[in-house]
């Protein structure tokens, strides 16, 4: 573990010399989702609770907030106390950020979920735009997906009362649960045009072959209710670990989707390399994503895979999806430019977090090979977004400093974490 706290070699020209960090905070924003999580691969039930930590950092009147994503070593974080937020970073000419200075690399490279509290600051204070810290603007908005669809199928009938898309009819079809909760997602203000549906029920049904068919028969009453003009993506969370081949089966049953995340873990090389080629064989074009699991996205030794596809060499994987709070924006970048070489896209995870969907979408302004965002029917009240606006299913940043988000204190939860000069 390397102190930062006698480094100093910053090159903004704009940086207060006087300027020091001299409060650190931790605390829960709690909010509620729309409709409750329903069971995915792995984990049952989760209900309607959600909740964001916050880790902000103040530096004399201006303040910088992201994301707290784990329960951080105090040691580590006395580290910033005291130090000028600009020197944590190298600058290029034009006052944008390269990366983490050198002598704090280490320091990044083991915390990279809290540079987005540092570039917010860092942005409130040069009233610029977080994503103005980071390079070349590439496009003027960013494509969204709901990632709200579960196994509601899989509700019981306690747990299905009060669902807002059921309309007080809790008798719906299982199979058209998921159905009904798609149509709901796209007559909501965002205009979505783009949804994620979860796969993978061996967990919870007597048998995989049943599993399997349910998959089948709930993608297909999705596909019938959104309609060709709606994007589907799909996300197995591994759940075909104990049939890996049988992702074969599944699309070949429901043909049209853009996507389709982790049917089976990453590592399993070889079952991805046969899945792909069969695909490709039958016409299939859906794109393989995964990386969430894995601090840094794709293990090198999986990403590197190639596949021949058409008398090419592809990379066998098309679509990183490393973490976006586990990452941080300096870390999703760095993973970014090294699958563009590859030519593979990215399109961060983002679990449940506003503050990881608003981070996304400033990093999504300036990556070239960035697909799309991820969010859900969450409500955060103690965060007020006013630098993020939501229409066509596309999201725009207003031009305020920053990641453009402010709080209400009132509604936090006393910090688990306090830490001052």
């Amino acid at each position: 573990m390397s102190d930062i706290r006698s480094a100093s070699n910053a090159r903004s020209t704009t940086a207060p010399r006087e300027l020091r960090i001299d409060r650190l905070l931790i605390q829960k924003a709690v909010g509620s989702r729309l409709t409750p999580i329903a069971p995915n691969a792995y984990a049952s039930y989760r209900g309607y609770h959600n909740e964001d930590r916050v880790f902000r950092v103040r530096a004399g009147e201006f303040e910088g907030i992201g994301h707290g994503f784990h329960a951080p070593d105090e040691k580590v974080l006395n580290q910033l106390l005291g130090v000028n937020p600009f020197e944590l970073f190298e600058w290029s000419e034009g006052d944008t950020i390269v990366g983490p200075a050198e002598k704090y690399a280490t320091f990044f490279d083991e915390n990279r979920w809290c540079d987005v509290a540092l570039l917010d600051l860092l942005g409130q204070v040069l009233k610029r735009p977080l994503f103005q810290l980071l390079g070349q603007r590439v496009r003027d908005e960013v494509r969204i997906y709901d990632s709200s669809l579960y196994m509601e199928d899989l509700l019981t009938p306690e747990e299905r009362v009060g669902l807002i898309y059921l309309n007080g009819t809790p008798t719906v079809d299982a199979t058209e649960m998921v159905a009904r909760k798609a149509e709901w997602v796209l007559s909501r203000p965002e205009g979505f045009t783009m949804l994620k549906l979860k796969t993978g029920r061996a967990k919870w049904l007597p048998s995989f072959e049943e599993a399997l068919e349910r998959d089948i028969a709930v993608t297909q009453a999705v596909q019938r209710a959104i309609g060709s003009q709606t994007t589907l993506l799909v996300d197995t969370n591994k759940g075909y670990a104990e049939r890996p081949l049988a992702t074969c089966d599944y699309m070949a049953a429901v043909g049209d989707v853009f996507l389709l995340e982790e049917p089976f873990p990453e590592t399993d090389v070889e079952n991805l390399q046969e899945v792909k080629s069969r695909l490709h064989a039958s016409g299939n074009r859906a794109l393989l994503a995964a990386g969430e699991s894995f601090y840094g996205g794709i293990p090198e030794h999986v990403v590197s895979e190639m596949v021949t596809i058409d008398g090419k060499s592809k990379p066998l994987l098309d679509v990183e999806q490393a973490d976006m709070n586990q990452n941080g924006v300096l870390g999703i970048m760095k993973i970014a430019k090294a699958r563009q070489e590859l030519g593979i896209a990215i399109a961060p995870h983002n679990f449940g977090s506003k503050l990881g969907f608003y981070s996304q979408i400033h990093v999504g302004m300036v990556i070239p090979n960035w697909l799309f965002a991820e969010v859900d029917d969450s409500q955060v009240p103690a965060l007020q977004a006013h630098g993020v606006s939501i229409s066509r299913g596309y999201a725009h940043l207003t031009g305020e400093a920053g990641l453009g988000v402010s709080l209400d204190d009132a509604t936090l939860e006393a910090p688990s974490l306090r830490l001052e000069l």
